[in-house]
């Protein structure tokens, strides 16, 4: 007879079989048992341009980070922003235009995020169109804003990569 393995559901077996227990305690069959870590991570996307919001989804849909699927918002004014904010917990990260129905609306609205809804768990990033506007060295010196990226340099690896990184951030901040 066999000696007793913990993780070997205690039968007999040949001595060259490998035995393998899951890592994670709280996954069972491949699930997380865990009903937050099922949760979809909340991204609203803010701009004015509906081109912006489907060229969003077409590069990040139905992608999975770091074992949550992603969920959109979506809002064309900062006032829908708002809204959106109002209604909807658990909004991870922003992706923020500048120029919407002002020359600084996202600007004034990550302001309004920070100082009125007292969000300050919430990443932002900010993408412009126009950099001339608000340039990258003023954009970091700004501690309302979490990313600034030009929408002309943006790809879908960028994308990936900057979200991805800003769930990270976001799940520091939680802790």
């Amino acid at each position: 007879m066999g000696s007793y393995r913990p993780y070997a559901n205690n039968i007999e077996e040949d001595d060259d079989a490998l035995v393998f227990m899951d890592e994670d305690p709280d996954v069972e069959d491949g699930v997380d048992s865990d009903p937050e870590s099922q949760m979809p991570w909340r991204i609203l996307i803010v701009d004015d341009d509906a081109d912006v919001h489907q060229s969003t989804l077409f590069a990040l849909g139905g992608e999975t980070m770091l074992g949550r699927p992603l969920h959109f918002h979506h809002a064309y004014s900062s006032a829908e922003a708002i809204d959106v904010l109002g209604k909807c917990d658990g909004i991870s990260v922003i992706l923020l235009d500048v120029v919407m129905e002002t020359p600084d609306a996202g600007l004034k609205l990550a302001h309004y995020i920070r100082e009125t809804l007292d969000q300050d768990d919430i990443r932002i990033v900010l993408r412009t169109g126009q950099p001339g506007l608000l340039s990258e060295r003023e954009a970091k010196e700004n501690d309302e804003i979490n990313r600034y990226v030009l929408k002309s340099q943006i790809t879908r690896s960028l994308l990936m990569d900057v979200v991805a990184t800003e769930l990270l951030e976001y799940l520091g901040s939680e802790s």
